[in-house]
């Protein structure tokens, strides 16, 4: 296996041993995901950027810009598909409380005096039905947008689109300033 597609496992493996240990020293429990996200979002573009650059660098004849994009792809679907596919398993299995807490804080946000105004006033459809009748509906899409699948399918495209975009533009900074052809 080439060196740019372990380093994006090993950029993955950071990313879940981050988030499990903080998980079981007790630091991200049923707080903010915020940071998780952005160290996500920095590992992924160090395994893109690290990886075009180990690929680039073992290639005899320079290719198109196509095919550096293919390649940056390459070592982010790797980072993705791990990392979305440990996302997958931590929300399911390590820590199910969390989208239990979600559904929770959204039920909550429901009793308050005035929401239901405010969700009525939002999508005029609702007029006709019960606060009832709400509730169960917006519990029910709760359940679906707080599982550990629905999460699972989110991160894997948002990890996916923005492993393209990034691939793309560190193509272009490499060949614009790194790789040249002179």
């Amino acid at each position: 296996m080439k060196r740019a597609y372990l380093f994006a496992i090993v950029c993955a493996a950071m990313w879940m041993v981050i988030k499990w240990m903080s998980w079981a020293l007790g630091v991200f429990t049923f707080g903010s995901t915020g940071p998780y996200v952005l160290v996500n979002m920095f590992l992924l573009t160090v395994a893109i950027a690290i990886g075009l650059y180990l690929l680039k660098r073992e290639e005899v004849n320079p290719g198109n810009f196509l095919m550096d994009i293919k390649k940056g792809v390459a070592c982010g679907m790797i980072y993705t598909l791990l990392v979305s596919g440990f996302i997958c398993v931590f929300y399911a299995k390590i820590h199910p409380a969390y989208n239990e807490y979600q559904i929770q804080e959204s039920l909550e946000m429901l009793e308050k005096p005035g929401n239901m105004a405010k969700i009525r006033a939002k999508n005029p459809e609702l007029n006709s039905k019960s606060d009832k009748e709400i509730r169960g509906m917006l519990q029910q899409q709760d359940q679906l947008i707080y599982s550990a699948n629905f999460t699972f399918v989110i991160s894997l495209l948002g990890l996916t689109m923005y492993s393209i975009f990034n691939s793309i533009f560190i193509s272009l900074i490499y060949r614009k300033f790194l790789f040249r052809e002179r």
